[in-house]
């Protein structure tokens, strides 16, 4: 189900429905952590901090890859580490520190 839930979420962020993509990424996030499934969440938290961040919550987009990047290291998921570090470099450059 966190699967189906992602990939929904993924569509509807696609088709420009963000708070419906946030609501359904959230979802399969919770049921991934209850599944102690850190690398999918650490996906997940990749495609919300993009939503984030084209609903203009910048801090929430950064604080999001932070705990991507966290989760995705203790789990040792380098698969997920070249979207983490992908997505920190656009949020960054879209948002510089001021």
């Amino acid at each position: 189900m966190s699967y189906a839930l992602r990939y929904l979420g993924i569509a509807e962020h696609r088709a420009g429905r963000l708070d419906q993509a946030r609501e359904r990424l959230e979802w399969s996030t919770r049921l991934r952590r209850e599944l102690d499934f850190p690398a999918g969440v650490a996906a997940n938290l990749v495609g919300l901090a993009y939503i984030a961040a084209g609903q203009d919550r910048c801090d929430d987009a950064l604080a999001l890859i932070e705990e991507a990047s966290a989760l995705a290291e203790a789990a040792d998921a380098k698969g997920i580490t070249a979207s983490i570090e992908e997505a920190r470099t656009a949020l960054t450059e879209a948002n510089p520190p001021t």
